[in-house]
This record gives structure tokens, C-alpha cells and sequence, in this order.
């Protein structure tokens, strides 16, 4: 889960934390992840533009991997709906709440008909 909220920076020291998404799974998941919260701002595209990048200056990143970034994107999104809704009580889950869920259904709309 490494997005900004996960770094704990002082000074020129950087900790993340959080590793509730270790684990086996799919590489590509991993795109998804830095830009949640972030998925539906216009510079989402860029964000995973960086995130390809980076991952190609280390391993080859095939194309037919690269296209399915939006799929798991919807997934992350899908799965932190899921969290609001398992996790009601707390202040964060109370501030995205139904808002969050309204702008899922309308990304999953777009994803349907981008992919359909």
C-alpha cells in the first residue's frame, strides 16, 4: 500500500508503513495502489505513466500486463468501498462514506463502457 499517506518522512529519512496489502497476488496491483484516492483526478493518468516507467528501468513490463492497470484500479477502488463499508465507524470511513461510493459507481460505469 505504498501511497503518501503510508511514508513517514523526517528529514531526509523515509519509513513506510502499512503492509496490510503484502502478499501474493497480481504485480500490476501494485499500480493501482499509490493512486487510490487518486484514481478519478486528472493526473491519474500521469501518476501511472511515472509508475510504468519506473517499473520498466528494473523489469520488462509486457504491454498486455500494462493494459490491465485499469482493471485492477477498479479493483482497488471496489476493495476500498468495501473498507467504508467494513470499517464504518471510524472518522475516515464517515468523510468518504457516500460521496466515495457515488464517484465508484460512476468510474466503474465509465470502465464498463470504456471495456465492454
Amino acid at each position: 500500500d505504498l501511497r503518501l499517506a503510508n511514508l513517514l518522512i523526517d528529514g531526509k529519512t523515509v519509513k513506510v508503513i502499512d503492509f496490510d496489502d503484502c502478499g501474493f497476488g497480481w504485480f500490476m496491483y501494485d499500480a493501482a495502489t499509490p493512486i487510490s484516492f487518486y484514481e478519478h483526478e486528472p493526473q491519474a493518468t500521469d501518476l501511472i505513466q511515472s509508475w510504468t516507467t519506473g517499473y520498466r528501468r528494473v523489469l520488462d513490463l509486457p504491454r498486455a500486463d500494462e493494459d490491465e492497470i485499469p482493471t485492477f484500479v477498479m479493483l482497488r477502488r471496489l476493495l476500498l468501498v468495501a473498507w467504508i463499508g467494513s470499517h464504518a465507524e471510524t472518522d475516515l470511513a464517515k468523510s468518504m462514506g457516500l460521496p466515495y461510493t457515488e464517484g465508484t459507481v460512476g468510474l466503474c460505469e465509465a470502465y464498463l463502457s470504456k471495456f465492454s
